[in-house]
């Protein structure tokens, strides 16, 4: 039988997220704060909802056996409270709910460290407070959920590069990169939907170059303006393994963040 996925937020990711397990016979629900996204996509997906998470009608919710929540803590300066109301919703309205939730490696902090699932979070930035909270609420609210640490997002028209062109005095250029194409990322939710385990997966591509190296040479790769290094910082940042979903049966397709394909 058919399972109905929700997929709260369907951005840069979720949107392609929802295609991709249309493609593969999922009944897709989507929701959008965009009236002209829902009007685009209505028609690829199963049902587009106008919603963000002040509402108070969320009937698209019942029958749903998967949710997936990607919303940002950008969203809202109120992105916590905001977030456990909506999920304890979905809690009240089906209890059986799985719930995949999109988080962030930044709950690891910036200590220079190899971090793994098992490692102790230490938030830094206001930003990643907000998720580590709603990580924790789900972890002591729901029976079966999956939560995806993801590094920096890369794919399409997004690298980080394009925020770092032409800069200088950049910090930390020893530091290792800690990068995922939006392509493995997509795989990897739809892989533990298909092998579903409780956990949290970490998502990064296996290998870490430097900063420094790795954006100047995505640069002149790209033809863009050459990027400048404060090379007096000898700081470094974390290194995140991906233990659990390679135990889980999972193989990176972009093992490296040079191999990533990019529309620059």
């Amino acid at each position: 039988m058919m399972k109905r996925v929700c997929i709260v937020g369907i951005g840069w990711l979720g949107e392609e997220l929802a295609l991709a397990l249309k493609k593969l016979g999922y009944d897709v629900t989507g929701t959008t704060t965009s009236v002209i996204k829902a009007d685009r996509l209505e028609n690829a997906l199963d049902l587009v909802k106008v919603f963000n998470l002040t509402n108070e009608e969320a009937e698209f919710l019942k029958g749903c056996e998967i949710l997936i929540y990607t919303i940002p803590p950008s969203s809202s300066d109120n992105y916590p409270d905001l977030s456990k109301q909506f999920l304890g919703k979905v809690l009240e309205t089906n209890p059986d709910t799985t719930i995949i939730y999109t988080s962030s490696t930044s709950v690891y902090g910036n200590e220079e460290r190899e971090v793994h699932e098992e490692s102790l979070i230490n938030p830094s930035s206001a930003s990643a407070k907000k998720v580590a909270e709603v990580e924790a609420y789900i972890k002591d609210t729901f029976k079966k959920y999956a939560i995806f640490r993801l590094g920096g997002l890369v794919g399409g028209k997004r690298h980080p590069v394009k925020c770092l062109e032409g800069r200088k005095g950049i910090s930390k250029p020893l530091a290792p990169v800690n990068l995922i194409h939006r392509q493995d990322a997509i795989r990897a939710i739809v892989h533990i939907i298909s092998h579903f385990k409780i956990g949290i997966y970490n998502l990064c591509s296996e290998n870490h170059p430097l900063k420094k190296s790795y954006y100047n040479a995505i640069a002149k790769q790209y033809k863009m303006r050459s990027i400048e290094f404060d090379d007096d910082d000898f700081s470094k940042d974390k290194v995140v393994t991906c233990n659990a979903i390679k135990e889980s049966g999972f193989k990176f397709k972009y093992r490296s963040p040079y191999d990533f394909p990019v529309d620059l």
